[in-house]
């Protein structure tokens, strides 16, 4: 039962994101344009703050986990402001079914993080955390990826200490990433790949996954490495626009503009290949 004054707070919370009105599909769009052709700040927080009710509600799902609601709505709010950050109304869905998934991805790794069995040191978690921030600042600021030299240098630990330290990151994400996952709502035909088995059969996903890096090698090197990238096919987290385009040295217009093009393609290609394999099938 929780205690009166985490209920106060929520009710608090939920008053106060009530007064924010809903978004037209039109507005959505004008929203999102603004972020991604301006970098507007202002747009993208109006838009994350007219769908905070949309993370109660799926927060409210997973209320069984154990996990307190209001945990439960902080992760989500992550997962939404991540979708504000790489929705693209150019694919014609509304706003809410690509959040969905974000919102509930998040969630779910909180969920399974709380259940891991294994116990993270506190000095381990600030190295793991330090790992990451270092990794995207040396790779923005030196345009390439680091050596093992110069990230042990910049995260200020020795070069044999970086392999303990990649080996519990990697058990880490195996054991929040083990348990059942739903197939995503999806807004790009290639979202369910920033999250490998997001499938309902691993296999599957395998299969499905070699057959888009095989697609990949078909595209030049420039668009292949912008769908790397925006999807995490690389082993990275998956990157906004804007990120992209300071890694690269071209504009968040421009890369946006590649990526619908390369999605077009890699779309085509899988629908060939299908349609290859239910002939041969027939024969």
């Amino acid at each position: 039962m929780p205690s009166k004054s985490i209920q106060n707070d929520l009710d608090l919370y939920l008053a106060q994101i009530s007064r924010v009105p809903l978004l037209t599909a039109e507005q959505e769009k004008q929203l999102a344009w603004r972020i991604i052709n301006d970098g507007c700040d202002t747009a993208k927080e109006h838009m994350i703050r007219a769908n905070l009710r949309l993370v109660v509600s799926i927060s409210k799902q997973f209320t069984r986990s154990g996990v307190p609601l209001l945990e439960l709505i902080n992760e989500g709010n992550l997962g939404l402001i991540r979708a504000v950050e790489r929705f693209d109304p150019a694919y014609g869905n509304r706003f809410s079914t690509y959040a969905t998934w974000w919102i509930k991805k998040t969630i779910k790794r909180k969920i399974m993080s709380g259940r891991q069995a294994m116990h993270i040191p506190s000095y381990m978690l600030q190295r793991m955390a330090n790992w990451n921030r270092t990794l995207r600042e040396l790779e923005d600021a030196l345009g390439r990826s680091p050596t093992p030299s110069e990230l042990a240098d910049a995260m200020q630990v020795p070069r044999s200490k970086l392999g303990l330290i990649q080996r519990t990151m990697a058990a880490v994400q195996r054991s929040a990433t083990s348990g059942p996952r739903e197939e995503p709502s999806r807004s790009h035909p290639l979202d369910g790949f920033a999250d490998p088995g997001g499938g309902r059969d691993e296999i599957e996903h395998r299969d499905e996954l070699r057959k888009v890096r095989g697609l990949l090698e078909g595209l030049d090197s420039v668009t292949s490495d912008i769908i790397r990238m925006r999807f995490g096919l690389d082993g990275h987290e998956p990157m906004t626009l804007k990120e992209i385009g300071t890694h690269l040295g071209l504009t968040r217009e421009r890369v946006r503009q590649i990526e619908h093009q390369a999605l077009g393609q890699l779309l085509r290609g899988f629908s060939h290949r299908h349609l290859d394999r239910r002939t041969s099938r027939a024969g």
